[in-house]
């Protein structure tokens, strides 16, 4: 029986489970105009990067949010719709160098990246090749992939690619909002340049034969699927983000391809400036408390993928939901802190796993990793509160928060209903 197995990078990364999307988007600074504006060359005269000044921006400000959150990784947007770049770019004048940030010349890419290795987190860029306004690249319209235009926008975008990989060191993720237009569509041949600069990095919705790729989830909600299967047969696995896809989602448990799912969601909700992702003042009472990310968290994490969870950085350049952050952090580790018991790399008997308890008490969730260096499994399980069923699914996969609402036991046992193949389990958590 063929079962698709990770790589040893796409084994890494199920363990970071949380990571930030850093939204630094120039569209903030014109709230007025609207429309999908700035995926067109309006941008070249909306927003002169001679009138942007955030007075406020430090990285290492973002960067630190993100470490009280508890995230393992970060990516920044480091080019937008806009097509505005972060760093100091010399393919063209549209960037955070031509502003008076740093006195003119700043590059907020390397001290991104310089704060992520000072906090311990795995920095990665995220990448519009899809969508750019300063090139008149609108990803709302068709495109002539094979013209003059287009060939021309592609060797900007080539030379760009090219300094972000080759400038800042190691990246951990690299991501395609929109994913990528395949070389026979007329689009880069990307896996080349990943290979040769950065071999080792997670693609989200990279190029179909480059090895490292992960999938989008189908939705910006902070929702996997109840069981979202880490392989995936439908489209070749390729999915261009643009529109919900609960097929995305979820998966397929015989899929030929391991592409797991990465859940992403903005701070602030969809009725915020942007769908959430952008900042705009007098919009606090939008932020998700952090009751609702937990939810998101064990809806996410706890299925069998990563929740990538926006920041929206503000026009004076700041991280202004800094205590949403450290608040939904707090809440993580208060809640799976510290189990009531834990049993490690147990070997189920006639398909049964048993965790004793040391007095009956309520049980709120019962955490389940399956050891999947060799791929998944378990197809089927089921959890019983002394003796009495009380839940029943598929997927397990990296990881699966069964939430049990206070129920009181004695003794959780996990039951293994169908499998593909020899099982493995890492370990088995109970919480209460």
């Amino acid at each position: 029986m063929y079962i698709a197995k990770p790589t040893k990078q796409q084994l890494a990364w199920h363990d970071w489970e949380l990571g930030v999307l850093i939204h630094y988007c120039m569209e903030i600074y014109r709230p007025e105009l609207k429309g999908n504006w700035f995926k067109t060359v309006r941008v070249r005269e909306a927003l002169d990067p001679k009138t942007i000044h955030p007075k406020n921006l430090e990285p290492e400000q973002w960067v630190r949010s993100a470490a009280a959150l508890g995230a393992k990784y970060a990516v920044l947007v480091a080019n937008h719709g806009t097509g505005f770049s972060l760093w100091n770019t010399k393919v063209n004048d549209f960037s955070i160098a031509h502003t008076d940030w740093r006195s003119g010349g700043g590059d907020i890419c390397r001290e991104f990246v310089d704060a992520c290795r000072k906090y311990g987190l795995k920095p990665g860029f995220y990448y519009s090749i899809v969508c750019n306004g300063y090139y008149d690249i609108n990803n709302d319209e068709p495109q002539d992939y094979r013209g003059s235009k287009y060939r021309q926008y592609l060797e900007c975008v080539e030379a760009q690619l090219k300094e972000l990989w080759s400038q800042y060191g190691e990246l951990a993720e690299i991501w395609f909002d929109g994913g990528v237009i395949p070389p026979e569509q007329g689009g880069l041949d990307l896996t080349p340049l990943l290979l040769k600069y950065q071999p080792n990095a997670i693609c989200f919705q990279g190029p179909g034969d480059y090895p490292h790729n992960v999938r989008w989830v189908g939705n910006e909600d902070g929702l996997a699927p109840e069981n979202c299967w880490a392989t995936t047969n439908a489209g070749e696995a390729r999915y261009d983000g643009t529109v919900n896809d609960e097929q995305s989602g979820t998966g397929d448990p015989d899929g030929k391809y391991y592409r797991p799912a990465e859940t992403d969601m903005p701070n602030r909700t969809h009725e915020a400036f942007g769908g959430g992702w952008a900042w705009q003042p007098n919009e606090e009472h939008l932020r998700f408390s952090p009751e609702q990310l937990l939810d998101c968290y064990i809806r996410s994490v706890g299925r069998n993928s990563n929740l990538l969870l926006g920041m929206a950085i503000g026009t004076d350049g700041s991280f202004q939901d800094e205590e949403q952050f450290a608040r939904f952090g707090a809440l993580i580790r208060e809640t799976f802190g510290s189990p009531a018991a834990l049993v490690e790399n147990p070997v189920p008997k006639a398909g049964k796993v048993t965790v004793s308890l040391r007095e009956n008490q309520p049980v709120k969730f019962v955490v389940i990793r399956e050891e999947i260096s060799e791929g998944q499994h378990i197809r089927g399980f089921r959890v019983c509160a002394d003796g009495q069923c009380v839940y029943e699914s598929e997927c397990v996969g990296h990881k699966r928060i069964i939430p049990l609402n206070n129920i009181c036991a004695d003794l959780i046992t996990v039951e293994i209903t169908k499998s593909a193949g020899n099982v493995s389990i890492r370990d088995i958590a109970v919480y209460g």
